[in-house]
């Protein structure tokens, strides 16, 4: 093998590093995150959005914008939850 093929090799070793780390952060940040837009809450509770709106009608808090957004704060869901706990 030659010295730039090595270094070739090398190259993509240390890109491959530094982009899992970044994808890493980026999760982890994302996580930090308390409040999300609808879908990704119901992606975080690994419920369907049909599902998330279900539980607002059962009185589970949400944030809902003059524009009409919707937001939802993962510690007041999982307090709502939590609620139900038998």
């Amino acid at each position: 093998m030659t010295i730039e093929e090595t270094l070739l090799d090398w190259q993509k070793e240390n890109f491959s590093y530094a982009y899992s780390m970044m994808k890493e952060a980026l999760e982890d940040a994302k996580e930090e995150r308390d409040i999300l837009k609808q879908k990704y809450c119901a992606a975080y509770f690994d419920v369907s959005v049909n599902t998330l709106k279900d539980w607002v009608i059962h009185g589970c808090p949400e944030i809902r914008l003059e524009s009409g957004m919707v937001f939802y704060s993962k510690k007041a869901v999982r307090e709502w939850l939590l609620n139900y706990q038998r």
